[in-house]
C-alpha cells in the first residue's frame, strides 16, 4: 500500500505532510509517496529527527491512492485532515448568510 507521513507542525498545529524534498508542506498532493517498508522506515527516521528539532509534533503513516485524478487518503479521518470537512458549514457571502437566518 502507498503511504504517506504526516504530522503536525508545532509553531501552529497545521496538518503538513513530508514533501520530497525533505521539507513540510500542507498539500497531501505534494507529499513524497512512500511504497515499500524500507522507504517508510526512512521517512518514519528523518520526520523524528524533525520531531527533535521541534518543527513537527507526532509523525504518523497516512494510507493514499488515487481517485480522480487527486491523492486521497484512505481513512475518512485523514481525508478530514487533508482536504477539510465534508459538508458545506459556512455561507460563503454576507447575503448568503442573511439569507440562512431567514430560512
Amino acid at each position: 500500500m502507498t503511504q504517506v507521513i504526516s504530522a503536525n507542525r508545532l509553531v501552529d498545529g497545521r496538518v503538513v505532510y513530508l514533501s520530497a524534498d525533505g521539507s513540510w508542506g500542507e498539500a497531501i498532493d505534494a507529499a513524497r509517496l512512500f511504497a515499500t517498508a524500507n522507504e517508510t522506515e526512512a521517512g518514519l527516521a528523518a520526520a523524528q529527527e524533525d520531531v527533535a528539532r521541534n518543527l513537527i509534533i507526532d509523525p504518523f503513516l497516512v494510507g493514499v491512492a488515487f481517485s480522480g485524478g487527486l491523492l486521497r487518503a484512505g481513512s475518512l479521518r485523514d481525508e478530514i485532515r487533508a482536504r477539510g470537512p465534508t459538508v458545506g458549514y459556512a455561507p460563503t457571502s454576507i447575503s448568503g448568510a442573511s439569507a440562512a437566518k431567514r430560512s
